[in-house]
């Protein structure tokens, strides 16, 4: 995550367990976006060597489960960053 043994110990435990839960979110958009760029890469390789009529989309080749849960919930990305800037600016205060 990023920090020293004076960080953390500066730290209060709810300051502490945001910033976990912030980089492990940055870790899964991470990892679904390696996943999504392999999918359509595949789904690229395997359409050039198919028909126009019977190509394949990129849900069908596979779905993922965080896009079935995304039509539930969906992540306001723009507040996400937001926030994670802001806790950036604290950390280079010294807040």
């Amino acid at each position: 995550m990023g920090m020293s043994v004076e960080d953390f110990y500066d730290m209060i435990p709810r300051h502490f367990f945001n910033k976990m839960d912030g980089f492990f979110q940055l870790e899964q958009l991470r990892d679904r976006s390696d996943w999504e760029r392999t999918r359509w890469q595949t789904c690229y390789l395997l359409n050039i060597q198919l028909p126009r009529g019977k190509q394949i989309k990129l849900k069908d080749l596979i779905s993922f489960a965080w896009e079935k849960d995304d039509k539930k919930a969906k992540i306001n990305y723009k507040k996400l960053k937001a926030k994670a800037e802001y806790i950036k600016k604290m950390e280079e205060h010294g807040k």
